[in-house]
């Protein structure tokens, strides 16, 4: 399955969220694949502590083949593809967006074949921009994730829609929610779920082992009992 995962705005907690979702996916037996397309600021190799020497950029841009830029994480079956900082738009790397797509599935499909993978999860671009989009256009599901902050909320809207428009089903998941307003909250984005359209995944509270963490550790791995995990094993069960 191709999971991509987006946000309107930075500070979603997205990454974090992708991150802690593959290592339990792989912590279950399945096959999993991350891939960075945040590639104008990406963070999967920081939050997995990865030292690349080639990267998906590299293998955009016709530099390596699709097995130099997949590093395995752990004893489990989780892969990672990172992204270095670009300042180019994957788009803009090719002639046409066809020719974006059909290199990226490239690497999609060689990748399940050499490691028969389960699940891909796209870490995408924050924001509605032309790599995000491509993402969601190959995806089988995506993703929104979203705080409760207002411009996080309209910007929902504008991915939900474009998630329409490419014919990809859109799923919503609130993150960081305050955990002492967690059942008026879940009320609220109900709702906003039911308005828009768009299947409600839930929400995740906030938890300050996931804060101590400081995007350099996965809390999945080491806390597996703390609040942020259990929610996202429940979320997890919905997703896939």
């Amino acid at each position: 399955m191709l999971l991509s995962f987006h946000s309107y705005k930075g500070g979603t907690g997205k990454t974090t969220f992708v991150g802690n979702l593959g290592v339990l996916l792989s912590m279950r037996g399945e096959r999993v694949c991350i891939i960075d397309t945040d590639v104008n600021g990406p963070g999967i190799h920081s939050l997995f502590d990865i030292k690349y020497e080639l990267t998906l950029i590299d293998f955009l841009q016709g530099q390596c083949r699709p097995s130099d830029v997949v590093y395995r994480h752990g004893s489990n079956e989780l892969y990672i593809v990172p992204s270095k900082a670009c300042e180019e738009d994957i788009i803009t790397m090719f002639d046409t967006p066809g020719e974006g797509r059909e290199k990226m599935l490239e690497l999609v499909n060689t990748i399940h074949k050499d490691f028969s993978i389960d699940h891909f999860l796209f870490d995408c671009s924050p924001g509605i921009n032309r790599s995000s989009l491509l993402a969601m256009n190959i995806a089988d599901r995506a993703t929104i994730i979203s705080t409760i902050d207002v411009q996080d909320i309209r910007g929902t809207y504008l991915l939900s829609s474009m998630a329409d428009k490419l014919g990809t089903r859109a799923y919503l998941l609130f993150n960081r929610t305050p955990s002492d307003k967690r059942k008026e909250i879940d009320e609220v984005v109900k709702e906003f779920s039911k308005k828009l359209g768009t299947r409600l995944m839930g929400s995740i509270s906030f938890d300050n082992s996931v804060a101590r963490a400081w995007s350099r550790k996965l809390v999945m791995e080491d806390e597996p009992d703390c609040d942020y995990c259990l929610q996202l094993k429940e979320i997890a069960e919905r997703l896939v």
